[in-house]
């Protein structure tokens, strides 16, 4: 091989190896900016806060099994109970966040869309067509829920006709990979508990 190749090809191999450092770093860089900046970033007045609540150490992609329940009916004596567990604990779905001198409370989609779940069921299982702030109530969470499903544009494909299926025998309708629900939970109690304990402290320094 002469001189004048072998130079060659060591530039060649010099400048493939520059464009692959950079497509790492450039890969890199994206990564981090799809990541939320801290909570110190914000300033917390008017529009300068987070667009996500933080969820604290998610599992990614957690299996959920879609299938028929006994649990979550409509009239069972023990529904109203078993929807209301979907709440998150004490807070309704409301979070404080920021510093405490000035929290800032938000509601996390995720709990407003369990709340109108709740309310659709208890309208259903009414005796009576909603009125006045009933039905405005049960029009919105159509609404909103109709939107939630379209923001979340879910493309798995179901097997065979679901809309065919006989549910009662076939009550399993495959997997789907979801957010971790469970971590979601454990933040908004943690949140909470943050939360009493900077009320207790200032009423203390009262």
């Amino acid at each position: 091989m002469s001189r004048t190749l072998s130079l060659f090809l060591l530039a060649l191999l010099g400048v493939v190896n520059i464009w692959i450092d950079h497509a790492f770093v450039q890969d890199i860089r994206k990564g981090l900016e799809k990541r939320p900046p801290p909570f110190s970033h914000y300033t917390w007045i008017e529009d300068d806060v987070p667009e996500r609540f933080p969820l604290s150490s998610p599992r990614a992609h957690v299996h959920m099994s879609i299938e028929e329940s006994v649990h979550y009916a409509i009239h069972a004596p023990e529904a109203p109970l078993e929807w209301l567990y979907t709440a998150t604990a004490h807070d309704m779905g409301n979070t404080h966040l920021g510093p405490p001198q000035r929290p800032r409370i938000g509601v996390v989609a995720l709990a407003h869309q369990q709340h109108c779940l709740r309310a659709l069921r208890a309208a259903l299982a009414a005796d009576e067509v909603p009125k006045g702030d009933a039905l405005h109530h049960a029009e919105h969470c159509l609404s909103f829920l109709r939107e939630s499903t379209l923001c979340a544009a879910d493309a798995t494909l179901e097997p065979g006709d679901a809309f065919a299926r006989n549910f009662t025998q076939e009550r399993v309708g495959g997997e789907r990979a979801c957010m971790d629900a469970e971590a979601f939970y454990a933040s908004m109690l943690r949140r909470w508990e943050e939360w009493v304990e900077v009320r207790e402290q200032t009423a203390k320094a009262v």
